[in-house]
């Protein structure tokens, strides 16, 4: 099976879950302004990013460096493509009376 390919020649963005636990405050914030730049928080320490498979590589890469970094306390960070979202949903009319 193909994969689906749009039409500026890039693969559809996949919906990635990332959820984050971290007790440092500076590096929290650190993480939550890295985490801006490729998605919106749904929580406190949870984002959904839709990122093409390229953009998706550099959020790994720039993750893999940021736990790398010397810190202090406990850092957890888990990254879950959440693959029920990316299939497109059909449309629900209702008609109201």
């Amino acid at each position: 099976m193909n994969a689906l390919i749009l039409s500026d020649g890039n693969p559809p963005p996949v919906p990635l879950l990332v959820a984050y636990d971290i007790t440092d405050n500076r590096r929290r914030t650190q993480l939550h302004r890295l985490l801006r730049g490729f998605g919106e928080p749904l929580q406190k320490s949870l984002f959904l990013c839709w990122v093409i498979p390229t953009r998706r590589l550099r959020l790994e890469r720039l993750i893999e460096d940021f736990l790398s970094a010397p810190h202090k306390g406990h850092e957890r960070i888990d990254c879950l493509v959440a693959r029920d979202l990316s299939r497109p949903r059909e449309a629900i009319a209702w008609v109201l009376e």
